[in-house]
């Protein structure tokens, strides 16, 4: 009870030092929160809310059981996990993986254990985000979108393969794939599309309102500039992507040298950002 209690107070305080750092904070979070909403309404509405409604349309129509048929036998005996389920994280970007993980653990085909397990390779941003991430890094070199999107896949596959003996083969799934359309379920599909962008970009505009206080603490620039001394690569290129630890868009505000930005842009968006892992957190429960 105690314990209990003392929580409690540790969280009032920590949201009540949060809502006076923001006060203190105003201007530099009021102009993050501005251009963070600029950025979903140009940037993240228009490559991900189409995409996202498809998605979700593939999963209430039940056609997302039949992408993964013809690999059922590598997915079965090498991969050791639904193919479906891989393949639809892949394309359909960082909350789907997650939603898909969790029905499924919900319905009891699979084991919490091996819930977790598969958020490690089942979470991938998508080729529409990752296409506005690479017009951002590199506007003048066309298929830059695809070389990411391999690399981040690739990564996510190799995950799969490296921790497949340690899971079981599944059994064969009797199941009939009956794939449903009807006007409901589309309206439906564009209702869900439109609460996941609102979620989104909420999260967004709220992690860009926090990213505030920390830059009138100019907590980015002091580990920017410590990574600098480690890595020996300029601050001012290291700073995007220290931002995009805590909100993966702001990769998109990244130019400089081709060479290294797509590298370490591939390798931010395998992880996230803190925002999107709060996201799934929110999606899994």
């Amino acid at each position: 009870m105690k314990e209990t209690h003392l929580k409690g107070r540790l969280q009032a305080i920590a949201l009540t030092a949060c809502a006076a750092a923001m006060i203190w904070a105003c201007r530099e979070t009021a102009a993050e929160a501005k251009t963070a909403a600029g950025l979903c309404l140009t940037v993240m509405i228009p490559s991900l809310y189409a995409f996202t409604v498809l998605s979700k349309l593939m999963i209430s129509t039940n056609t997302y059981k039949l992408i993964g048929r013809p690999f059922s036998w590598i997915s079965r005996y090498i991969l050791r996990m639904p193919a479906e389920f891989f393949l639809i994280s892949q394309f359909a970007g960082y909350p789907i993986g997650a939603s898909l993980i969790s029905q499924m653990e919900t319905e009891g085909k699979i084991t919490p254990k091996q819930a977790e397990e598969m958020l490690c390779f089942c979470i991938a941003p998508g080729p529409a985000y990752i296409s506005a991430v690479a017009v951002a890094v590199a506007p003048d070199i066309a298929g830059m979108s695809g070389y990411i999107f391999l690399a981040v896949a690739g990564a996510n596959l190799l995950g799969v393969l490296l921790t497949s003996f340690t899971r079981k083969i599944p059994p064969r799934s009797e199941e009939k794939a009956e794939v449903t359309f009807s006007a409901s379920l589309f309206t439906e599909s564009v209702r869900a599309g439109a609460e996941s962008m609102a979620m989104i970009c909420g999260m967004i505009i709220f992690m860009a309102a926090v990213m505030g206080i920390l830059g009138k603490l100019r907590a980015f620039g002091a580990v920017s500039a410590l990574l600098s001394r480690a890595i020996k690569y300029p601050p001012a290129q290291i700073y995007p992507f220290v931002r995009s630890f805590l909100e993966i868009s702001n990769l998109t505000r990244i130019f400089g040298d081709v060479t290294v930005t797509i590298p370490m842009a591939a390798a931010m968006l395998s992880f996230g950002g803190i925002c999107v892992h709060l996201q799934i957190m929110s999606v899994c429960r």
